[in-house]
């Protein structure tokens, strides 16, 4: 939580040279469209993993026809805690109501041999983000030595270059104790040359859950099927680029090369925002339901509020009643002789009752002080949870229209938080 606003995390989980970059930058070039169709405003802080995305971009902007030059790896930090990723917050009419991070980590921290410090900052990043997004190298899941995969097989370099178990066994560490929804977004990357027509992309999505067969598997387990959606959404990060030939080295290292087609075209990204909107509709759901219970419990206690308020009023105007009666007496009583007020004071003491029918009308009134600021106070809350409500209520239906849900995307499990919720006023 900051500045009284949520915070939802998403992070990007894949190992060194993967694309998490490329797949971020093809996202952010779609946020300003995505939200302005929505009618949400954005706040971006600029910060180190925003330069990244912009000198990616810029990178893949300008990268040549057979894509010689290479967006540079996001480099291991000394202490990876200094890592704040990549924030912006949402809102609508000047107001802001949640705050979304985006963290981008060097590809070394999930490697298995990483340093104990870089192990535990995964599994504490993974425990507490919100939203996980898996990029899938496509070639390496799709191709063999011989050509394409075929219906019952895996690409040749699949785990060489994905690492699925790896990433299978990060999130089994991490998601010992789920106790809150969490999304995890498959998204196939650098798939241009499987995705162009239906039938390639459904033979995509097909190979996927197979190529990650024991992560959905797990993601099914009973503890979390209620708790983890899961969806696959590939994106062309560049756009207009094919595979051409692997190429593997002395040292066993194997290279993807591709091909622009045409050679002059631009960077042209496809999908960006799949993952975005996926990603929008899971976390507003959550908010909405995290601001519906408060909404109810800020209703119910305004009516509470508003019983006690007339209760107040009553109690005052009862005080009043007594303290203006007290104050008579004593009034008529200072009024007589002083020899003849000094006997009677003996024997019918009225300063004594007129000082303690005083203190409880202030009491009374201040009573009523307090729970007039706590109506006002919760009246403007209540007021202010519909507000956000409304704005991403609205916000929810322009998502889910252009939310892909054929040709290779696919929502595998988690219906529910990608549902768009009826208005509750």
């Amino acid at each position: 939580m900051t500045d009284g606003n949520e915070e939802l995390k998403i992070i990007m989980v894949a190992l060194r040279g993967m694309g998490k970059t490329s797949l971020l930058a093809a996202m952010h070039e779609e946020f300003h469209k995505t939200f302005e169709r929505a009618n949400l405003q954005t706040w971006v802080d600029d910060n180190n993993t925003l330069r990244a995305i912009e000198e990616c971009k810029s990178v893949l902007r300008n990268i040549g026809a057979k894509l010689e030059n290479q967006v540079t790896p996001t480099q291991p930090k000394d202490n990876p805690w200094n890592d704040q990723g990549f924030s912006f917050e949402l809102g609508s009419s000047g107001k802001k109501f949640m705050k979304l991070r985006f963290t981008d980590p060097s590809g070394e921290y999930f490697n298995p041999d990483a340093t104990g410090e870089y192990k535990e900052y995964v599994k504490r990043q993974l425990n507490e983000c919100d939203a996980v997004v898996i990029p899938i190298d496509a070639t390496a899941l799709m191709q063999k030595k011989t050509g394409k995969v075929n219906n019952a097989e895996i690409g040749t370099w699949h785990e060489e270059k994905n690492n699925s178990q790896r990433i299978t066994q990060l999130l089994k560490d991490a998601y010992t104790n789920v106790t809150s929804p969490r999304l995890v977004i498959l998204a196939p990357v650098k798939c241009e040359t499987y995705t162009k027509t239906s039938r390639d992309a459904e033979s995509l999505l097909y190979h996927v859950k197979i190529g990650y067969s024991e992560l959905l598997n797990f993601l099914k387990s009973e503890s979390l099927i209620d708790k983890v959606a899961v969806v696959i959404t590939p994106v062309q990060t560049i756009g207009n680029v094919v595979f051409s030939y692997a190429k593997t080295y002395d040292d066993g290292y194997t290279k993807f090369e591709y091909h622009k087609t045409p050679i002059n075209a631009p960077y042209e990204p496809k999908d960006g925002d799949q993952p975005l909107r996926y990603i929008l509709l899971f976390l507003i759901n959550v908010f909405l339901e995290n601001k519906k219970e408060i909404l109810q419990k800020e209703q119910q206690k305004l009516e509470t509020l508003t019983s006690e308020l007339g209760k107040n009023k009553q109690d005052l105007e009862a005080a009043k009643t007594e303290f203006d009666k007290k104050q008579k007496l004593l009034n008529d009583r200072n009024k007589m002789w002083w020899l003849a007020r000094d006997i009677f004071n003996i024997f019918d003491d009225r300063e004594s009752p007129f000082y303690e029918a005083k203190g409880r009308f202030e009491e009374k009134q201040s009573e009523l002080r307090e729970t007039q600021s706590n109506f006002q106070f919760t009246l403007l809350k209540v007021e202010a949870t519909q507000e956000q409500i409304n704005a991403f209520n609205n916000a929810l239906y322009k998502f889910a229209i252009a939310c892909k849900n054929n040709d290779g995307f696919a929502i595998v499990q988690g219906y529910k938080w990608f549902h768009v919720p009826q208005s509750i006023f």
